[in-house]
């Protein structure tokens, strides 16, 4: 399930891209959340549902979680671009909401609706961990890293 058509090709490589960036020459908070989209990413697939045909529940707590995480973050460390990937993250749990709401919407567009979320969450690390690489150092308290 995790690599079995292109988009998702894709989509990993441009997360491992990311992430890895993060990992690399972000701060605490964008290696924190790259570490988090990891395994959002590999806990979805064990989440879905084959079965349903509608709202996956399970992808939804899995985001939910991931939400949690991203609102956490966004109010213990002064990251603007976290306040970002927490409004995408939850135009997300709106799209879930949207299918349970209304058992019409058709699966292509929730599905769709989830990916183009995912690439602005994406995008929002990416520029963090950009904007952190290029601030100059302020302090050499190793402490004040999870506050900036």
């Amino acid at each position: 399930m995790y690599f079995a058509v292109l988009p998702q090709q894709i989509w990993f490589v441009a997360m491992v891209l990311v992430s890895g960036a993060a990992l690399w020459r972000g701060g605490v908070p964008e290696q924190r959340v790259a570490v988090a989209n990891v395994a959002a990413w590999f806990l979805t697939p064990l989440a879905y549902d084959r079965d349903v045909i509608g709202l996956q529940w399970g992808v939804l707590g899995v985001d939910a979680l991931f939400l949690a995480y991203l609102l956490f973050l966004a109010m213990t460390t002064n990251r603007l671009w976290l306040l970002f990937a927490a409004a995408f993250q939850l135009l997300g749990i709106m799209t879930h909401v949207a299918m349970w709401v209304d058992e019409g919407v058709p699966a292509l567009p929730y599905r769709w609706g989830l990916v183009i979320w995912s690439y602005l969450i994406l995008a929002s690390l990416a520029v963090g961990a950009w904007i952190h690489r290029r601030q100059p150092a302020r302090t050499l308290d190793p402490s004040a890293e999870t506050r900036r």
